[in-house]
């Protein structure tokens, strides 16, 4: 399939794409428009786009038909309150979603008859208190609901070795954790496709997280109809597989989507000073570590050997490398300290 994303006015990123994207590179001013994009059409503000995307507003197109904004759902995680808003009650959050499931629930039926017929005691007591002054009033408590009990009496917090904390001091990594445990909920309860588009993790999660984090998403993608857009300044921790050569698209003077890995990995060889003898697996992720600096007019301080690598990619998309062969070279005496 085709995924075409208005950039602005009826300029458009075409790439092929199956239920991911990973975009990267050293244009970072094009990043940011995919990801307005993205944002803006499903958050409609048309006083915000008029001017920059034409009459026809947006245009998302998949598969040569609009994206339909009622029968797809997206999320977007572009900082820590990104991640915390779906935490929140109020509407279209993932614990909105959840919680308003569970009304039908027998049990807090049953709870919530308990709480009224309580109510109806009060009202008793209240009315037997309030006759002493008054011979003509009369006191009537409502019954309450579930979704009376959310929208007024709820609050949220998280518990650690034994202490409560408000959920604004949840740390992000168990954040994220929450994040997933509702979106695989979502996946389960929701007939719509599910997408998830993630800008510029490294700014507010750590390498760690962000490859755990990666790495459950892929595993709700294996299950579930999960599609995943990842836009970030680098693929660094980003779990790139032999299938997934073909989802990184390079951000720089333009766009280019890879080939598949064999075909990749085949031209590469056709160009390679030598013998290129590095596996498929381990050409994924030299391609996922080099990406990244692709069509960059900067210097890249990288590996020799991912250096070397970027030249040949660089020289089949017609781009220039630039770099200093000084700082690739070490003196036997530097050589030999780091054999120690």
């Amino acid at each position: 399939m085709i995924l075409k994303i208005e950039l602005e006015n009826q300029k458009f990123l075409d790439i092929e794409f199956d239920d991911a994207a990973y975009i990267s590179g050293p244009n970072q001013k094009q990043l940011w428009k995919i990801f307005r994009s993205l944002y803006y059409y499903f958050n409609k503000n048309p006083k915000l786009t008029e001017n920059i995307y034409g009459d026809n507003k947006i245009e998302l197109i998949l598969d040569g038909h609009p994206l339909s904004v009622k029968n797809n759902d997206f999320y977007f995680i572009n900082n820590r309150d990104s991640i915390y808003g779906q935490m929140v009650y109020k509407k279209d959050s993932l614990l909105f979603d959840l919680l308003n499931s569970l009304s039908d629930d027998l049990g807090i039926d049953r709870s919530i008859e308990k709480i009224n017929d309580e109510h109806l005691q009060l009202e008793i007591t209240v009315q037997k208190l309030l006759d002493v002054y008054s011979n003509n009033l009369r006191v009537e408590f409502q019954d309450l609901s579930y979704f009376d009990f959310l929208k007024n009496n709820l609050l949220m917090g998280y518990e650690s070795d034994d202490d409560s904390y408000p959920l604004e001091f949840m740390d992000t990594e168990t954040l994220l954790d929450e994040y997933l445990n509702f979106l695989e909920f979502k996946l389960k309860d929701n007939g719509n496709p599910v997408w998830l588009v993630l800008y510029n993790l490294d700014n507010f999660i750590s390498l760690e997280d962000k490859h755990s984090f990666l790495i459950k998403v892929k595993r709700l993608m294996t299950n579930y109809d999960l599609k995943l857009l990842y836009l970030g300044n680098t693929l660094n921790s980003v779990p790139i597989e032999i299938s997934d050569i073909d989802k990184i698209v390079v951000s720089a003077d333009n766009f280019h989507q890879l080939l598949p890995c064999e075909e990749f990995l085949h031209s590469v060889k056709l160009h390679y000073p030598n013998e290129f003898n590095l596996t498929e697996t381990e050409f994924s992720k030299a391609v996922g570590r080099i990406a990244p600096f692709i069509g960059s007019s900067e210097k890249s301080f990288i590996s020799s050997k991912d250096l070397v690598l970027l030249k040949v990619v660089n020289d089949i998309l017609g781009y220039e490398t630039s770099f200093d062969l000084k700082n690739q070279l070490l003196t036997k005496a530097e050589t030999e300290f780091l054999k120690d």
